[in-house]
């Protein structure tokens, strides 16, 4: 792509926050090329060689990517861009830049919301670095050639990096130090690259276009080899954490299980609240290594009822004050076991303050309403409404409907009315979830 780098490539579900990424590039993107368009007609009906040179350029630098582990390309295909707005004018680069766009691809025959935002990426970032460059001009040519290729640079990575973050529900940081820091200091020699061959194009020709050009194109050649040669043990270290990873959270479940499993009642019920809580968490927009949290947090919140008598975790009936005391402490103890642990801030938020009611009559601080962190009161909507659904000594089990209404009464007092909401949606879109959630009914001894 022109600047640095184009669309990932893995496949996935667009959702309503790239859409909306892609929908406000576009939108700029066409009014920018709207209102040039008289511009970009007079350029390439008085200068038809010069356009075509340079889109000519741009396009082979373009098909001279390479991908970036699988989840992006890199080219050199700035300096054609750039080259064309030091040479032609802002509309003409933008037209080069989406025609560069459209190769791209063709190239890569991916999915078209792709094709839509790399063209969009690519005609803002030409545009901006061309007014960049015709705004310094009168000060250094050599400076306003620099900085018109950091900001288009900037640009171009910086909504390609906001689109992967979104994609693979990974920080923009993460995605730039992992995948395009190592080129930052390529990318910001563009423009003055594209300043020397367009001064090289004037003087000389073609010839001096293509001396200034081709020595990046190589670099980009070599530079492909080698990410080939590394691509496979990359790789084979994201398995590895990934197997890790998982791992850690089945230890975790085990070791929740293991409490889950004294009562015949309860059996399956930190699986089930996990489950649902990681449903309900996707509804309220938690991604990645939060949504992981949340689960683990729901598998862990009741790991301080290790503390608690059996007599009273397996009582038959109503517990009385003083019991209910004994239970008020569990969180602590939960949050007292996993404090030495390198775990993510939400799953000891889910462990301590998974039992807080939105009125403040919770337990073991007493917090009220957004003083109580958002993942402890998704695990506590999806802990009640597995327990309503679940029999017990003491009553039956609500059928599914009906332990959605009874939450659903509470909203506002027990529970958070967001998180209720983001439930009742789970049970329109996946009510899979909801009737998994209940638990198949003990026949009488």
């Amino acid at each position: 792509m022109p600047g640095a780098v184009a669309a990932p490539t893995a496949t996935r579900e667009l959702d309503s926050r790239i859409g909306a990424v892609i929908g406000g590039l576009t939108a700029a993107a066409a009014a920018a090329l709207a209102l040039e368009a008289p511009s970009i007609a007079h350029t390439v009906s008085t200068q038809p060689g010069r356009v075509a040179t340079m889109a000519l350029l741009t396009l082979l630098l373009q098909l001279v990517s390479l991908r970036v582990y699988g989840r992006g390309s890199v080219s050199v295909s700035a300096i054609g861009v750039l080259a064309a707005a030091f040479v032609l004018d802002a509309g003409t680069a933008m037209a080069i830049a989406l025609l560069a766009a459209v190769v791209q691809w063709l190239r890569s025959r991916g999915q078209v919301y792709k094709a839509v935002f790399d063209g969009a990426n690519f005609a803002l970032s030409a545009g901006a670095a061309a007014l960049t460059f015709a705004a310094l001009h009168g000060v250094s040519r050599f400076l306003a050639a620099f900085a018109a290729g950091c900001v288009y640079s900037g640009i171009n990575n910086g909504a390609l990096c906001l689109a992967m973050s979104l994609t693979e529900a990974v920080s923009w940081q993460t995605i730039w130090l992992e995948r395009f820091h190592w080129a930052r200091y390529y990318f910001a020699s563009f423009g003055p690259l594209a300043f020397a061959a367009a001064i090289a194009y004037k003087d000389i020709g073609v010839t001096g276009l293509v001396a200034f050009t081709l020595p990046p194109a190589l670099m980009i050649v070599s530079v492909r080899q080698y990410l080939e040669r590394t691509t496979e043990a990359v790789e084979e270290i994201r398995e590895v954490n990934l197997r890790l990873r998982r791992a850690h959270r089945d230890t975790i479940a085990a070791l929740s299980r293991s409490l889950d499993a004294k009562d015949v009642y309860t059996g399956g019920h930190i699986d089930r609240v996990a489950a649902l809580a990681v449903e309900v968490a996707k509804e309220l927009g938690f991604r990645g290594e939060e949504l992981e949290a949340i689960e683990i947090g729901a598998l862990l919140h009741d790991i301080g009822k290790i503390g608690v008598p059996e007599q009273i975790l397996l009582k038959a009936g109503p517990l009385d004050e003083s019991e209910w005391e004994v239970i008020r402490t569990h969180p602590l103890v939960s949050d007292y076991i996993l404090a030495e642990l390198d775990l993510h801030p939400f799953v000891r938020q889910c462990a301590r303050s998974g039992h807080e009611r939105l009125d403040g009559r919770g337990y073991p601080d007493g917090l009220a309403g957004d003083a109580i962190p958002l993942p402890a009161r998704i695990v506590f909507v999806a802990d009640a409404f597995d327990a309503l659904t679940s029999t017990r000594p003491y009553r039956s089990a609500r059928p599914t409907l009906a332990a959605l209404a009874e939450v659903e009464a509470n909203a506002g007092t027990q529970f958070c009315p967001k998180v209720v909401s983001a439930l009742r949606s789970v049970w329109r879109k996946h009510p899979q979830f909801l009737l998994q959630a209940q638990p198949p009914q003990l026949d009488a001894a």
